[in-house]
């Protein structure tokens, strides 16, 4: 099944996808509502959507609707940092576990809704991936067992702002001011005449409204054959500059969302954006990297089986 969550005269509404282009509205109030409904939700909404399909149940025409983000209340958006081989094959240490960011709820936009870039953000990229949602609470759980706890999987574009993130939210200290410390470097490589440890950090550059455009389903977990072999395509301007597989990740989608609840309690809701597509094209050799935001008027994602998410670009001038 296809669920999502659209504004019907203001109102919140859970849907099922009967088409492309037709839904049912389902009886949950939310997204967490329907989730927390475990197996009897599911089937309740199964039969809704075979009733719209049947033309005994009344539908909605997608065509114009006011989109939320799937699940609009999720309590934690987790991101996976770099985690493509592409970005680690030259790495002068390569990552020895997932690493994550979060984003609140306040970033999160639908399918249709405006990405906005302000001015000081400056450069922007765009980072096609799909976003596995959690159905039940899940606590230091293995990869074996992990994907028990997934109730199905979105698209996001997890923006990242490459101009804020090492501009104003980076920090160079000098070496020789006695502030670095012996735990700071383990990890470096140092080159003779490099004098300067750099700091950077990610809120506004990752966790800006509107910086997880999400949807515009959460296809539930039992279309899914296997997470790890999905082709995701990002898109600007209706050109494709990412062309990328999840097999390509340097973790597996299992190993991450594993990862992620090592640290934090996963619960019913959640989500994990689980790695960026980064193979280019011949037009966009760079792929995503390639790509500044600004300079377009809209970004998408399509993934296999999954659906295609599209956000027009607001812009502000840079600063």
């Amino acid at each position: 099944m296809k669920l999502g969550t659209i504004r019907i005269n203001g109102n919140e509404t859970v849907i099922g996808r009967v088409d492309d282009n037709r839904a049912v509205a389902l009886a949950p109030a939310t997204m967490e509502d329907l989730i927390l409904g475990g197996d009897a939700a599911l089937e309740a909404a199964e039969r809704s959507i075979a009733s719209g399909a049947a033309g005994e149940a009344a539908l909605i025409d997608l065509s114009n609707a006011d989109w939320m983000a799937p699940n609009p209340r999720a309590s934690k958006i987790i991101g996976c940092a770099v985690n493509n081989n592409n970005l680690n094959q030259t790495a002068h240490r390569p990552m020895v576990s997932p690493m994550f960011f979060m984003k609140g709820r306040s970033a999160l936009t639908g399918h249709g809704k405006p990405i906005r870039i302000l001015g000081r953000h400056g450069r922007t990229i765009p980072e096609p991936e799909p976003v596995a949602v959690f159905k039940s609470t899940a606590k230091d759980v293995g990869e074996d067992d992990i994907l028990k706890h997934v109730f199905g999987f979105t698209l996001t574009n997890d923006c990242t702002a490459s101009g804020i993130k090492f501009g104003e939210d980076s920090i160079a200290l000098k070496q020789d001011k006695g502030l670095i410390f012996p735990h700071h470097m383990e990890w470096r490589h140092r080159f003779e005449d490099d004098n300067y440890l750099y700091f950077i950090y990610h809120a506004r550059s990752k966790a800006a409204d509107t910086f997880a455009a999400m949807g515009p389903w959460i296809t539930t977990i039992d279309e899914i054959d296997d997470p790890n072999q999905l082709h995701i395509r990002g898109y600007v301007d209706g050109e494709l500059y990412a062309d990328d597989y999840t097999s390509n990740y340097f973790f597996t989608v299992e190993r991450v969302l594993s990862e992620a609840s090592t640290w934090f309690t996963m619960e019913p809701g959640d989500c994990v954006h689980t790695g960026t597509a980064v193979k280019g094209t011949d037009a966009f050799p760079q792929g995503n990297l390639g790509i500044d935001l600004r300079e377009y008027e809209v970004t998408d994602v399509e993934i296999d089986g999954l659906g295609y998410l599209s956000n027009p670009i607001d812009a502000d001038p840079a600063d």
